[in-house]
């Protein structure tokens, strides 16, 4: 009944600054009686898990199973999330830093282990605020370093407490305190108490009458200083505390009626109102069976699963304590049926999209057996498993192809992955799949810088080459023709000298010829033709045919004259008379 006997206003802004994506989160349950609010920070750079998501769902997780405001509690909630959040690594060390304010709505508390900040404004002024577990803040204490050096020292994210850490994380929590009507109490991340100062947040809180007030002025002032700094992701929640939650004055209770009245009665029939007490009881059960049955019935109509198994849980056991079994049997398929849902939930928030689609399945065969309850609410969620199982077999097919070197088919499927998401609002499954595209985009275009900047060295070392090559040509082009031309003067030599003993032995030939030899004369008139021939000089060559041709006929006289002294017996030297007179 808190709840709605008091006024409580939340409103959230979360951006991922000049990063390309979002990687804190905000989320805040308000029940009857409690209420948390719970703002994380990823501190690692896994693509796959976002660590503030997952430790913000833990957290309201394990508070609306058991809410509280006790000091274990809390820590307990926060070392669950803790545990969780190592059990998710995977080969990843997953971290963040996370604060959790809860309160009963009259007070209130807050824990948190890392650098995200709780503030408590009341009357205009900071009332309270959390401390950074940072090397930065342990300077600021021993006055190293002054409070507005703090936002911006190199120090500022060196933690020594954080959720993921390797260690067991130092959990603060903080004494429950009273709230006044018209207080308001802030959460920050890094990103936004690093560009927003204290004093410029009480400022604009001054006089704004809506929390949009402060957000939007908050975030003009932090974008603001994206000309001169690099904004990080930063994410801003306030809520305004109207009014608080009024205790009712306390009444007689029909406890305290019977505390007086019993011994009374009994004195006057105790085995009367013994029988009158069994059957009240029997009656109230009955009733109270026939409630739980009914709210759990409604719960289930409003897809409130959570509140369907309490529930039914209940009318359970008040029906086996009756001893009503089919109504038990009833509650008991119920029963399942929402703890099987809360479950496949559970599978869905962490991310383990094939984990629940098979709890789904699991539920949507509990869910025949059940009268077909839930069934709309199941089959939407397995279409969107089905659809979040898809983006990631995209980007798993991206990584694939990658991985084979089809680097513009890798960009592609991660686009559709991207595409998709966005058209179904999955925030985690765009971001990852525009991250993986735009970590190959970036090596693909410095890729594409370094083959252009080696083609270019290619092309200078080939120029370079080919000039080298050319005047090696050139060179060796030079040295031929300074060959040849030596070779064609010494061919020329050689013709002239060919030419030279050709005539000489034309004019040995003809000496020989007027001395009468003959056949020596015919040799070397051979061998000088056949040198006038070698020298393509036809001409001369031909000439010579005549002088051959008058030897051999010379020759051809002889030997006739010969043999006519030789038949005519005339010997000596009349028949050498004859012979030249022949």
């Amino acid at each position: 009944m808190r709840r709605i006997n008091s006024e409580f206003r939340t409103r959230y802004i979360s951006e991922e600054g000049q990063k390309l994506t979002n990687r804190d989160y905000f989320g805040y349950v308000e029940m009857d009686d409690y209420a948390c609010y719970i703002l994380a920070d990823s501190l690692d750079g896994e693509l796959q898990t976002n660590s503030a998501r997952f430790v913000v769902e833990s957290l309201i997780r394990s508070f609306v199973e058991g809410p509280s405001m006790k000091t274990s509690r809390l820590k307990h909630y926060m070392n669950q999330a803790h545990k969780e959040l190592l059990k998710q690594r995977g080969g990843m060390h997953l971290k963040a830093s996370v604060t959790m304010v809860v309160t009963d709505y009259k007070k209130l508390c807050y824990c948190y282990a890392g650098n995200s900040r709780f503030y408590l404004i009341r009357n205009a002024r900071l009332l309270l605020k959390s401390t950074d577990q940072s090397l930065t803040q342990n300077l600021l204490k021993e006055d190293t370093i002054t409070l507005d050096q703090a936002a911006a020292h190199e120090e500022r994210n060196n933690l020594y407490s954080f959720l993921g850490d390797r260690g067991q994380p130092e959990i603060l929590v903080s004494k429950k305190i009273p709230l006044e009507n018209g207080d308001s109490f802030a959460l920050l991340t890094r990103g936004a108490w690093e560009n927003l100062r204290e004093e410029e947040f009480l400022e604009i809180s001054k006089d704004a009458t809506e929390p949009e007030e402060i957000l939007e002025k908050a975030e003009d002032l932090i974008l603001g200083r994206q000309e001169t700094e690099e904004v990080d992701n930063y994410s801003l929640a306030v809520t305004f505390i109207d009014k608080v939650y009024q205790s009712p004055k306390k009444k007689i209770t029909a406890k305290k009626v019977l505390m007086v009245a019993i011994p009374v009665i009994l004195i006057i029939g105790g085995v009367s109102l013994g029988l009158y007490l069994k059957n009240r009881s029997v009656k109230q059960k009955e009733e109270s069976l026939e409630h739980h049955l009914s709210s759990g019935q409604e719960y289930l109509r409003y897809d409130n699963y959570q509140k369907a198994s309490e529930d039914y849980k209940e009318a359970k056991k008040l029906a086996d304590s009756l001893k009503k079994k089919d109504l038990s049997k009833e509650a008991d398929r119920y029963q399942k049926l929402s703890e099987q849902i809360i479950l496949s939930d559970g599978a869905m928030s962490a991310g383990d999209y094939k984990k629940a689609q098979d709890l789904y399945l699991t539920a949507r065969e509990l869910s025949k057996e059940a009268g077909n309850a839930g069934k709309k609410y199941i089959e939407s969620q397995l279409t969107q498993t089905r659809d979040y199982i898809d983006v990631f077999d995209l980007i798993e097919e991206g990584q694939q192809k990658e991985g084979y070197g089809d680097v513009k088919g890798a960009v592609d499927s991660y686009r559709k992955a991207r595409d998709k998401a966005a058209a179904l609002y999955f925030t985690d499954g765009k971001e990852d799949a525009m991250k993986k595209q735009a970590a190959l985009e970036e090596k693909l275009e410095k890729d594409s810088q370094k083959t252009e900047a080696a083609a270019a060295a290619a092309k200078e070392e080939s120029q370079a080459a080919k000039d080298k090559e050319d005047e090696s040509k050139q060179a060796d082009e030079d040295k031929a023709k300074k060959e040849e031309e030596e070779q064609r003067e010494l061919e020329n030599q050689q013709k002239l000298n060919d030419q030279k003993n050709a005539i000489d032995l034309e004019n040995k030939a003809n000496e020989l010829f007027a001395e009468g030899k003959y056949e020596s004369a015919i040799t070397y008139y051979k061998t000088a033709q056949s040198i006038y021939t070698r020298l393509e000089m036809t001409e001369l060559a031909d000439g010579i045919n005549g002088k051959i041709k008058a030897a051999k006929t010379a020759i051809k006289e002889e030997k006739q004259e010969a043999a006519e002294d030789e038949s005519t017996g005339e010997y000596g030297p009349g028949a050498s008379k004859k012979k030249s007179e022949k």
